[in-house]
């Protein structure tokens, strides 16, 4: 029986801790979205107690690995965030999962451990049954191959900013080709630049309706533009991240980030209320005037409101802005304590830039997980120097504990030596594993109808250990959090204290 925790407009989800797993649902399996929500002393104390064991999770997701031979599904092992593993589909006889990464209802301190395999597993290859896979089922569907499109922002006013889903997506095909592809059937990625701008992101998307199958690990800050013509041609649509509330209402779009058009974490606020209590009184929000980083500064100042925190100062700049002078001033004489932005790296370094010369600094300089990449951090020190960093992923720098986070490295690297670290080329990762079990699940029949039914059935979902789970068939976004700080020329985890962990239960989710 299903169960979920009450959901009130602009009002704080919370609800009771589960004392046993529960079957799928729409916020509950997200591993502690329906867990007790912690502030003031209690969440302190979760602070002092670091990572503990996992909230509890439940629920179909990241199906254990199917085989390379044979006709019959089989039973697979794959790691669920706090949950039992799942059902293998597709062929093979003697298929499994990765390492199986449980975890256990968990007490006031309790984090949620990034689940590992299971999805990377589910992947691996399947080969045509004897009668064939049925040839061309659909658009960009042939007996040999299927023809996906990704859409990342590369040239424009930031340039390069996306690019790494684009060749994260690559390396997500090259490691489904390299298992036997899906039902004997290649991927073949067809890119696209939409140059920072929605009028070019609709023509890429309808462009791709028009030659192929589907849209996978795309990320763009102009996702408006693709969300018209995903809903004019039901082209199915299984993004990096969702960026704007446009594409977040559109049917047929998913997300490994499935963002914030409806819920928004809290977990962050009630973390950030009961360390800094005095500064989140003071609070500043920075944001660029587009489309999709106006629409999140909003939404997030709308929720974190609702916890008691007070912007008293917002301002919104030009993507092209070469001089935050005064914006530094005017939060100086407002007498901010709590800084925030939503903006890409090289606005975010200029910002950072003019709060230095002008000597000005807040108790809490928080940034968002954009700004998690060597490239903002190398362009920042020694000004960024103690400055947090909110995780919407699982960390490059504990790739060492974490088997999924190893094997998308290790075919990134394959596929694009060099390419940036950051959360889009996670996400995209994330979303080409989720598209590909979707794809199994189908059949060997593949339409785009039967993939968007099966997207619609992945509940619990990690990306097999590279992100918080999120409950992606419903696009419900992951109350999990961790923060980072940034320290010299590294990001050094900060909260909660154990490698690969989140926490899930100090907040619940606002609803809009």
């Amino acid at each position: 029986m299903r169960r979920r925790s009450p959901v009130r407009s602009g009002r704080p989800v919370t609800g009771r801790r589960r004392a046993a797993v529960v079957a799928v649902a729409v916020v509950a399996l997200l591993a502690g979205a329906c867990g007790s929500r912690l502030g003031g002393s209690a969440l302190q104390a979760a602070q002092s107690a670091g990572g503990g064991p996992a909230a509890g999770g439940s629920g179909a997701s990241d199906l254990g690995t199917a085989g390379t031979s044979g006709s019959a599904g089989s039973s697979g092992t794959g790691a669920v965030a706090g949950g039992a593993s799942s059902t293998g589909t597709g062929g093979g006889a003697t298929g499994s999962g990765g390492p199986t990464g449980g975890s256990t209802a968990g007490g006031s301190g309790a984090t949620a451990r990034a689940a590992t395999g299971g999805a990377a597993g589910a992947a691996a290859g399947s080969t045509a049954p004897a009668g064939g896979n049925g040839g061309a089922t659909d658009v960009g569907v042939t007996a040999t191959s299927i023809t996906i499109g990704n859409i990342a922002s590369i040239s424009g006013v930031a340039p390069g900013l996306t690019q790494s889903a684009q060749q994260a997506t690559e390396a997500v095909a090259a490691y489904v080709n390299s298992q036997g592809g899906i039902y004997g059937r290649q991927l073949k990625v067809q890119t696209y630049d939409d140059g920072n701008d929605s009028g070019t992101n609709y023509a890429d998307a309808t462009q791709a309706c028009a030659s192929d199958f589907a849209l996978v690990g795309s990320a763009s800050g102009f996702d408006d533009g693709s969300a018209t013509a995903v809903a004019n041609c039901g082209i199915p649509d299984m993004a990096a991240e969702v960026s704007t509330t446009a594409a977040g209402d559109t049917a047929d779009i998913y997300g490994a980030s499935p963002g914030n058009a409806h819920y928004w974490p809290l977990g962050p606020a009630e973390y950030l209320k009961s360390k800094y209590p005095s500064a989140v009184t003071k609070a500043a929000m920075i944001y660029l005037n587009v489309p999709a980083t106006a629409d999140q500064a909003q939404r997030e100042m709308q929720a974190y409101s609702s916890v008691g925190f007070d912007y008293i100062y917002s301002a919104s700049v030009t993507a092209t802005e070469p001089n935050y002078a005064p914006y530094v001033l005017q939060m100086q004489q407002k007498g901010v304590q709590y800084v925030t932005e939503y903006s890409d790296t090289s606005s975010a370094a200029r910002l950072l830039q003019a709060m230095q010369q002008e000597n000005f600094t807040p108790q809490v300089v928080d940034w968002f997980s954009e700004e998690y990449t060597p490239d903002f951090i190398g362009q920042t020190q020694p000004a960024s120097n103690g400055d947090l960093v909110l995780m919407a992923t699982s960390a490059y720098e504990e790739a060492n504990s974490n088997p999924g986070m190893q094997l998308y490295l290790q075919w990134l690297d394959r596929v694009a030596p060099g390419a940036k670290h950051d959360i889009f080329g996670i996400f995209a990762w994330s979303a080409g594993l989720a598209f590909a079990q979707a794809a199994k699940a189908a059949g060997p029949h593949l339409t785009r109808a039967s993939l968007l039914a099966q997207l619609a059935q992945i509940h619990t979902w990690t990306g097999g250990g590279v992100t918080p789970p999120i409950d992606l068939g419903t696009k419900v976004p992951s109350a999990c959090f961790s923060y980072f700080t940034m320290q010299g020329s590294s990001f050094v985890r900060s909260y909660p204290a154990g490698a690969n962990t989140f926490d899930c239960t100090s907040g619940g989710l606002y609803k809009f």
